[in-house]
């Protein structure tokens, strides 16, 4: 898992392009928000998740979305 400084808004289960990603975390920083996505794979031959820039920042940004209205809830 990615490792960024901040607090765990919350967790979640994305799915994203057919591939189910389970503990992916909304990171809440000074600066913003970041995301961690867990790495896929059997033990010792895990690898980064195949996500584009472009794929993770739409995860970003529905995450971001998802918390800030749960947060109004």
């Amino acid at each position: 898992m990615n490792r960024l400084p901040g607090r765990v808004a919350y967790t979640f289960t994305a799915e994203v392009a057919g591939l189910v990603l389970p503990g992916c975390a909304l990171i809440r920083r000074e600066d913003g928000y970041g995301l961690s996505v867990p790495r896929i794979g059997a033990p010792g031959e895990t690898r980064a998740a195949p996500l584009s820039a472009i794929m993770e920042a739409e995860l970003l940004r529905v995450a971001v979305a998802h918390y800030k209205e749960k947060e109004n809830g």
